[in-house]
């Protein structure tokens, strides 16, 4: 029988922070049993995708989520509901006992929960056809951009991707940072897997952390917090 089975995590950030990967399957059949416990609205929202492919990465990431916040709960996983705040983040609707973030790509999924903090995740599969040239622009502070042209062509675009997860990652954590674009974060040259913010460190950022993950090959994925306890 079908089933989703997060792998666990390790990382150097804070221990309250539990991570899991999530291994799409693309052979599924969104009728298994195993999305049983999506609410009408996501099965809904799943069918609706053009791509079998998303609506996968979509319906198995809800589903592992929702069981690992039921266990932490003692609720049963399709009793989990949720909502999302004024920056469309989505949290518990009926408690705050546990922050949470998703991302997917590709053939892979990311979970984040505490009870404590604030977390955000982000996953990117690299890709040989695009051009990071194309956004910089919208997502690199000047001297990163610089600095990833002097680096070797085949070195570039794994640079790129770095930056990407890692700002991402920073202003999901907050959810306000997403509106004021990626720019605002200078996050390169990556020294480590620490993620130091560069330059003058935007206020919604001062209480945010982030390191890199070890991630599947052709893949860059990053998980960031806040230092205190979310509200």
């Amino acid at each position: 029988m079908y089933s989703i089975d997060p792998v666990p995590l390790s990382h150097d950030g804070p221990s309250d922070i539990a991570l899991w990967r999530i291994d799409i399957d693309f052979t599924a059949s969104l009728d298994a049993p195993a999305f049983a416990s999506l609410s009408d609205d996501e099965c809904t929202r799943a069918r609706t995708f053009r791509r079998r492919e998303d609506a996968l990465r979509f319906a198995s990431i809800r589903v592992a989520l929702r069981e690992q916040l039921a266990l932490r709960l003692d609720i049963a996983a399709h009793a989990v509901r949720f909502a999302l705040d004024v920056n469309l983040r989505p949290h518990l609707a009926d408690s705050n006992r546990f922050d949470f973030n998703v991302s997917h790509a590709g053939a892979h999924g990311l979970i984040a929960i505490s009870p404590v903090r604030r977390v955000g995740v982000d996953i990117e599969q690299h890709s040989d056809r695009f051009a990071w040239h194309s956004i910089a622009a919208l997502t690199l502070d000047p001297e990163e951009a610089a600095w990833i042209g002097r680096l070797d062509a085949g070195q570039q675009s794994a640079a790129f991707y770095d930056a990407w997860v890692a700002k991402e990652a920073l202003v999901k954590t907050t959810g306000v940072g997403i509106t004021r674009g990626l720019r605002h974060l200078t996050v390169l040259p990556r020294e480590s897997k620490r993620v130091a913010l560069r330059h003058q460190i935007p206020d919604d950022m001062r209480d945010v952390a982030a390191h890199w993950l070890a991630a599947p090959d052709g893949y860059a994925a990053c998980v960031a917090w806040s230092a205190t306890a979310f509200p």
